[in-house]
């Protein structure tokens, strides 16, 4: 295979793979940080919270810093600051600079995600489908990879700092790669007037979509542990069913274009395949063991890249793709990351697996919902 077709690939893995390690490499060491800067739990939350805020209020951003300085450029500066986040994490000897590191890993995130499915939209055109699927099991390998050697990083190099810091280095090496490639980009359109209230429904759909399955992951991942525990089990089997479902949802996202390219282009009767399978696993959660961890690695994994897809397949041109993503990615992580605090705050009412189980549920049946009407708008979300 020729390096020119080679590296479009190699550049969406190695942004993809820095995606989630400025928030997966800062758990295993919680504990750390609050000992030696006696910060209270309340703070030491913001640290993974304030990236996805960021997330949720700044990608609409995207489509804006493209128009600016155009799509490679935007995505350099957007790995630039992504990594001086992470770097900066290194001299992070008081709490006030580890929270400014979590506010640029934030904006970093931000921008990429969206500027790099107008990327990939410009790239691959048709065959998007492929790329998304390694695109998002990029993202579960960085994340596996940071959660599982950050606190033996940190313990070689003696420092929880630099434990934090060395995550820089795939983020650096990303924006090398991403130097080194100059590909043509589309000029921006000019400035048109609003969208169409019809349109604009089509992105409200296309948002809740997103950020309901991103909802129901960030609550199974935050909850799975205590579900578990409450059922009895010990904390070694809960870490091993959390890893099985992270592998198993990893290998689900990466083998997600077999199946597409097995049922064709019907995206919503994929959706609710993977929704149901999702939902069954819920439902085995409370005594299914690995079964249901499977399950729900299966339909949570499958239903990420068809997020990240639908944006590439409802616009005509890269710029479209970025603007699209943005206003999805915004508005869908925002709702995302409220919807597991939802479920700690129904915890100690109904107990942690009732709680989870009947919330995940409630935001399957109405993602299934939203599946027919992001599907009724896919023409109107066209005119954009």
């Amino acid at each position: 295979m020729k390096m020119n077709t080679v590296w479009p690939w190699l550049m969406v893995v190695s942004a993809g793979i820095g995606l989630r390690v400025g928030i997966a490499s800062v758990s295993p060491l919680l504990d750390r940080i609050q000992t030696e800067l006696g910060t209270g739990t309340a703070a030491l939350g913001l640290l993974t919270a304030i990236p996805v805020i960021c997330m949720g209020g700044l990608s609409f951003m995207g489509s804006a810093v493209e128009r600016r300085w155009g799509l490679m450029r935007s995505m350099r500066i957007a790995l630039g600051v992504l990594g001086i986040g992470l770097l900066w994490r290194g001299w992070a000897h008081g709490f006030a600079v580890l929270a400014m590191t979590a506010v640029l890993v934030g904006v970093g995130d931000a921008l990429i995600r969206p500027l790099l499915s107008g990327f990939i939209k410009q790239t691959f055109g048709n065959g998007s489908h492929a790329v998304m699927g390694v695109y998002a099991a990029s993202m579960g390998i960085g994340a596996a990879l940071s959660a599982y050697a950050t606190p033996h990083l940190a313990a070689a190099l003696g420092s929880w700092q630099w434990g934090l810091g060395c995550w820089a280095v795939p983020v650096l090496l990303a924006l090398l790669i991403w130097t080194r490639r100059s590909v043509p980009t589309n000029s921006p359109p000019p400035r048109t007037t609003a969208a169409p209230r019809l349109a604009a429904m089509g992105v409200v759909w296309l948002t809740l979509f997103f950020g309901l399955q991103a909802g129901v992951n960030y609550t199974v991942v935050a909850w799975l542990p205590s579900v578990c525990l409450a059922q009895g089990t010990t904390a070694s089997t809960a870490a091993y069913l959390m890893a099985l479902f992270l592998c198993v949802q990893t290998l689900s996202s990466l083998l997600f274009p077999i199946v597409l390219g097995r049922t064709g282009q019907r995206l919503m009767l994929l959706s609710l395949g993977f929704a149901g399978v999702t939902a069954l696993g819920i439902l085995l959660m409370p005594a299914g063991g690995w079964s249901a961890a499977v399950l729900l690695g299966i339909g949570t994994g499958g239903l990420f890249p068809i997020a990240l897809s639908l944006p590439l397949i409802f616009s005509e041109s890269s710029y479209e793709a970025t603007r699209l993503s943005s206003l999805s990615q915004s508005g869908g992580y925002a709702l995302g990351g409220l919807l597991p605090w939802l479920t700690g705050v129904a915890v100690p009412v109904l107990g942690a697996t009732v709680a989870v189980v009947a919330l995940c549920l409630a935001m399957l049946i109405v993602l299934m919902i939203v599946m027919g009407k992001v599907a009724f708008h896919q023409r109107s979300l066209r005119r954009l």
